[in-house]
C-alpha cells in the first residue's frame, strides 16, 4: 500500500505525463453540461478517497447532476473512519458570453460517517451557483455551495475545477472543494458523452 507521499508523487507524475500529450485542434466553444468525471481526492485530514460526478444536459439549458464521494478520514486521536456522500439535483445555466456560462442548481443528498451511505447519517439539501469558462482546450469553473444538514447549522463553501482536454471528449483536471466542513483537492479525468 502506498504511503501519502508516494501517492502524491505518483499522481503528480501521471499529471505531468498527460500534460506532455499534444493538444489537438479542438473546437470547444461552450462549457460542457454532459459528462462523467472521476477523481482521486485528498485533504489535510483524509487518507484518500474517490469522487464521481455526472451531469446530463436536457432541453432549454436545463441539466441534472449527481455526485458520489467516499473517503477515509483520520480523527485527531489517530483513529480512522469512512465517510460517504451522495446527492442528486437539477439546474439551469445561462450563456453570459461566448465560452462563459452561469449556472444555478439545487440538490438533495445524504452524508454518512461510514462506508454504508444508508447507515447512520444526515440528509441534506444544497443550493449551488457558479461560472464556467471554456477557452481553447481548457475549461474552468468556480462556484459556491450552500448546504443544510438535518439537525446541524447551515454551512457553505467554495468549489473550483480546471480541465485540460487532450482529446475532443476526454480531459484531465484538478478539483477543489471547501464544503462539508473540510477542504479537499482532487485529480481525475472527465469524459464527455
Amino acid at each position: 500500500m502506498l504511503t501519502r507521499t508516494p501517492r502524491i508523487a505518483a499522481v503528480t507524475l501521471a499529471a505531468l505525463g498527460f500534460m506532455t500529450l499534444p493538444a489537438h485542434a479542438i473546437n470547444l466553444t461552450q462549457p460542457s453540461y454532459t459528462h462523467f468525471s472521476a477523481a482521486y481526492i485528498d485533504s489535510n485530514r483524509a487518507q484518500g478517497g474517490l469522487f464521481f460526478d455526472m451531469e446530463l444536459e436536457l432541453d432549454h439549458k436545463f441539466f441534472v447532476h449527481g455526485t458520489y464521494q467516499q473517503a477515509r478520514y483520520r480523527r485527531s486521536s489517530g483513529a480512522t473512519f469512512r465517510e460517504s456522500v451522495a446527492d442528486i439535483g437539477a439546474g439551469r445555466y445561462f450563456t453570459i458570453s461566448d465560452g462563459v456560462t452561469w449556472d444555478v442548481s439545487a440538490s438533495v443528498g445524504r452524508i454518512s460517517n461510514s462506508g454504508n451511505l444508508f447507515s447512520t447519517g444526515n440528509n441534506f439539501h444544497t443550493l449551488n451557483t457558479g461560472f464556467r469558462h471554456r477557452f481553447d482546450a481548457f475549461e474552468t469553473r468556480i462556484g459556491y455551495r450552500y448546504i443544510k444538514q438535518e439537525g446541524l447549522d447551515a454551512a457553505h463553501g467554495a468549489v473550483a475545477s480546471g480541465w485540460w482536454y487532450f482529446a475532443p471528449q476526454m480531459s484531465v483536471g484538478v478539483t477543489y472543494s471547501n464544503v462539508y466542513n473540510r477542504s479537499a483537492w482532487g485529480f481525475g479525468t472527465r469524459i464527455l458523452f
